[in-house]
């Protein structure tokens, strides 16, 4: 038996050992527990320290309130380049220069400081945010995880993005997360009076006005310290649209402010008093400052703003302070020569050539580049690239009516519906439309009255002619030609509002969309250029490259990809056929019978030209595969007619020139536009466009058409053989030496009143009485009588005049002239007194043909006699129609549908047997009383005028009254 103590000892041993696994045992619980969420805590601990690190980065960059007067140590302006880089075009200067100073908020009117306010954060100083760590952090912590960040809109956030971001840009942290680091860090510094104060004092308000101060001298010449309420309102606005100021759209700034003033009031931040000061006074605004120095101040204007949307593109913040103060270098697309060159051609035409520029080709001093011609603009776009390689004036500006420029767009919206082809007739005649108010009309009209009828498209489209274009865009709806001409580029035209009054007045668009849309159609459909925001997608290139302050490149156009530059618009086909028309000088010079160009033209060009109906606006505009030159002049109301207008339109040889040199200096060689595989040839007639029916059926074209047009044979134009001496119709009689071929165009019915009117030739409708007389011919037909219309007998009766007949034949042929004769069946019977009689039955004949008597005498002479007879053996066809009888009328219309082959004579109403009337004119047709009858069996007689019938019945039912 075991010792107590043994015992003892293995008791307290099975304890140790399972006090020794219970602590293993919660030790590896622990690990178990303790580790994972250890683990899971560790990348929030490490975001949580990353984020503090960001922050903490970020942070450090944030520069001092007055240090935003110079956005980098050298306070550098930004320059602009031509497309070489080494001339120097535009520099960027500060408004005030040395006298920029820093205004504290107690300098500032109160009022003043209330609508910037209300403009910007309505409760910044109210209900301030302050320093708030934790949602500065949240943000950062989303930043990193990708998720998106909503930016702020609020004052600081405006602060941060426009003038702090440029300032911090070389930190090399990216921007969102520096926007989100100063925003919370000059909270946490600042109060909201200084951040306001802050942001006073740097907010852009356009035209290099940074700052209130600036601003207040740019616009009115006066210091911030003594705006006015209604001043401050209209800057107040202009910094938060810098668009919409105060020069560039005075009214809408001016309709801005006013909504301004009724929101203070409305707040309760002026008194009524205030406001009633402000909204009776109208703030003089001074004319804007011109920089005299700059080369193509116009084109530097655009190219700047382009510069502001690349940078914002590219995740640039407070662009356009950047490029005000940024210190950049900016490669632009513009050629000084060639814009020294435009600048020639267009003061020439003008009239405002000057002595710095006294020809095409010599050097032009930079005064005279930098003025803007008061009445004109020009362009000139490389095609290919979509570049502005010159622009003088203002090109730019939307205030200028389309007029001519939409012509072209009509035809191609009627190729494009199948309506109409280059070969279709239009019709130059006066015509009257559905005008842009109700119960008004349009007719487009010429100053001198001319109208030239019914032509080929291809002749009106490139004569420019008002009236056919019209009549197209009617047929194929002026809305839709407006989209299509949206879709090339044109923008400011109203598409709820489309007459057709716009092709000559109304309307806005600019020279720059113009030409840029007229590109499209010279690269056969394709759009090329900058992607941009908006209904185009693109917009004309005007800078190269941008550069910062140490050379590094922020964009480029050789960095971008290619395929992100164009963009297919419309078919080649469709653009092919316009550019076609449009480069056709000959058919422009035939249709408006001017003398043929004696200039030797090297390459295809298209051209455009003509003024709007009021002659304030006047175009000219050429292109070439490869280049668009377009030019605009005008005159305001007060200018007589003959100012301004119509200067553009000259065929001076600069145009030619100045597009040959263009391409000489871009190097490219001369070209044309390479045919779509789905354009053909066609050869059509002259005026109607249809296929001839024959070789020498009509004066003929070659025309170019959409693979698979639909054209049918020519039905419009007739060849008759001509006495050319009397004019008339030619018969057999007619001698062979005054015979001759002429084609005769029969226009369509809707037009031949005015053909008729304006003394238009039709064909002859009656014959030339050659030969003898009666009286001395030898012999004569005497039954029937010369072009009678005859049946299936025709009775023929003749006399011989002569003695001495020994034998004698009757023959016929088809046609006035026949090419062959046959035989009359039934033989020349002879009656007393040297008569000649025969029945001559002519069941299967139609149509016109020639009777022939000839008698042989006993000497062995012939002698002849001819008749010319149309014959009519088709019965006409006929088909009775009747309204309604309804209960209690007895009347009914009875109509009768005919034709013929040749002419209705007269249609015989019968009510049973009974002859009920007779109508002799078309529409052929009866009222008939019923009487009592409640159903009455009607018949209807058709006569041709030979005699041929056909007949037509109907039961006519009428409904019981009651």
């Amino acid at each position: 038996m075991p010792a107590v103590a043994h015992i003892i000892r293995r008791r307290h041993s099975r304890k140790r050992r399972r006090e020794h696994e219970a602590r293993r045992s919660n030790f590896w619980l622990g690990i178990l527990v303790i580790l994972p969420l250890l683990l899971s805590l560790l990348p929030l601990l490490a975001g949580l320290s990353l984020s503090i690190w960001l922050y903490l980065q970020a942070a450090s960059h944030l520069p001092t309130p007055q240090a935003s007067l110079m956005l980098d140590a050298a306070g550098a302006p930004t320059r602009f380049y031509d497309r070489s880089g080494q001339t120097e075009i535009h520099r960027v200067d500060f408004q005030l220069g040395d006298e920029e100073r820093w205004l504290r908020l107690d300098a500032l009117p109160a009022h003043a400081i209330e609508a910037f306010l209300l403009a910007e954060d309505g409760d910044f100083l109210s209900a301030p945010t302050g320093f708030d760590i934790l949602g500065a952090t949240l943000q950062i912590w989303q930043y990193i995880s990708g998720l998106p960040v909503t930016p702020s809109q609020s004052l600081v956030g405006k602060l941060a993005r426009e003038t702090l971001l440029p300032m911090t840009r070389r930190s090399g942290l990216d921007p969102q997360l520096l926007e989100i680091a100063l925003i919370a860090e000059s909270q946490r510094l600042h109060s909201p009076e200084t951040l306001l104060e802050w942001r006073l004092n740097s907010a852009f308000f356009g035209h290099e006005a940074y700052g209130i101060e600036a601003a207040a001298r740019v616009y009115f010449g006066k210091s911030a310290e003594d705006l006015s309420l209604a001043e401050a309102a209209l800057l107040a606005m202009a910094a938060q649209q810098t668009e919409i100021n105060p020069f560039d759209a005075e009214q809408r700034s001016r309709e801005r402010a006013a909504d301004l003033l009724f929101e203070l009031l409305n707040a309760g931040r002026i008194g009524k008093a205030q406001f009633d000061s402000a909204k009776a006074s109208q703030p003089a605004i001074l004319a804007p400052k011109r920089d005299d120095r700059s080369i193509a101040p116009d084109f530097i204007s655009y190219a700047r703003d382009q510069a502001a949307f690349i940078l914002a593109r590219h995740g640039e913040e407070g662009s356009q302070a950047l490029i005000a103060r940024g210190g950049l270098r900016i490669v632009t697309s513009l050629d000084l020569d060639l814009q020294r060159r435009s600048a020639c051609l267009l003061q020439a035409h003008l009239g405002q050539l000057g002595a710095g520029c006294p020809e095409l080709a010599q050097e032009t001093s930079a005064e005279s580049l930098a003025s803007r011609p008061d009445s004109g603009a020009l362009v000139l776009l490389d095609v290919g690239s979509g570049e502005i390689l010159s622009m003088v004036g203002g090109a730019n500006a939307r205030q200028h009516q389309p007029a001519i420029l939409l012509h072209p767009i009509v035809y191609m919206q009627a190729f494009l519906q199948r309506e109409l082809t280059p070969a279709s007739m239009v019709f130059d005649i006066p015509r009257a439309y559905p005008g842009a108010q109700a119960e008004l009309i349009y007719s487009p009209s010429y100053a001198d009255g001319a109208y030239r009828g019914p032509l080929n498209l291809r002749d009106a489209m490139a004569a420019h002619l008002l009236a056919p274009v019209a009549q197209a865009a009617n047929d194929v709806s002026m809305r839709e030609a407006l989209g299509t001409a949206q879709a090339l580029g044109f923008r400011g035209l109203d598409m709820e509002d489309a007459p057709l009054e716009l092709l000559e007045r109304g309307g806005q668009v600019s020279l720059l969309d113009s030409a840029y849309a007229y590109s499209v159609l010279a690269s056969l459909g394709v759009m090329t250029g900058l992607p941009a925001d908006g209904d185009r997608g693109r917009d004309p290139l005007a800078v190269l490259e941008i550069a910062d302050s140490d050379g590094a490149i922020l964009w480029s156009r050789e960095g971008s990809p290619a395929q992100s530059w164009a963009t297919q618009i419309i078919e080649p086909s469709l653009a092919y056929l316009v550019n076609d028309i449009l480069a056709d000088e000959d058919a422009r010079r035939r249709v408006l019978e001017k003398p043929a160009s004696q200039s030797s033209r090297t390459r295809i060009v298209a051209s455009l030209a003509g003024s709007s109906a009021d002659s304030r606006d006047s175009w000219r505009l050429a292109y070439s595969p490869g280049l668009v030159i377009a030019a605009h002049s005008g005159r305001d109301d007060a200018a007589d007619e003959s100012d301004g207008a119509g200067l553009l339109l000259s065929d001076a040889p600069g145009w030619q020139a100045l597009i040959d040199y263009a391409h000489e200096r871009r190097g490219t060689p001369p070209d044309k536009w390479q045919r779509p595989h789905d354009i053909e040839e066609f050869l059509v007639c002259e005026i109607s466009g249809l296929l001839p029916a024959t070789t020498n059926h009509c004066p003929t074209r070659r025309e170019l058409m959409p693979a698979g047009a639909s054209l049918r044979r020519d039905d419009m134009w007739q060849t008759l053989e001509i006495n050319r001496a009397t004019g008339l119709l030619a018969t057999v009689n007619t001698p062979d030496e005054l015979r001759v071929e002429a084609a005769y165009f029969m226009p369509p019915e809707s037009i031949m009143d005015w053909w008729l009117e304006n003394d238009r030739p039709l064909p002859p409708s009656s014959y030339s009485a050659d030969g003898q007389s009666a009286a001395s011919k030898a012999l004569q037909i005497m039954q029937p009588a010369d072009y009678a219309y005859v049946g299936s007998n025709v009775e023929i009766m003749a006399a011989v005049n002569r003695e001495g007949a020994v034998s004698w034949r009757l023959d016929y042929g088809a046609d006035v002239n026949p090419k062959s004769w046959q035989p009359v069946d039934d033989p020349l019977r002879s009656l007393p007194d040297g008569e000649l009689a025969a029945t001559w039955r002519t069941a299967l004949l139609s149509g016109i043909h020639t009777l022939r008597l000839t008698v042989t005498f006993a000497d062995g002479s012939q002698e002849s006699d001819t008749r010319l007879l149309t014959f009519d053996n088709t019965p006409p066809v006929i088909r009775l129609r009747a309204s309604e009888a309804s209960a209690g009328q007895s009347t009914v219309a009875l109509s009768a549908e005919v034709s013929d082959n040749l002419a209705i004579e007269r249609v015989e109403f019968y009510r049973g047997d009974a002859l009920a009337g007779v109508d002799f004119d078309w529409p052929h047709g009866l009222e008939l009383d019923l009487g009592e009858s409640s159903e009455v069996e009607i018949r209807a007689v058709a006569y041709d005028q030979v005699g041929n019938r056909a007949e037509s019945r109907l039961l006519v039912t009428r409904e019981p009254a009651g």
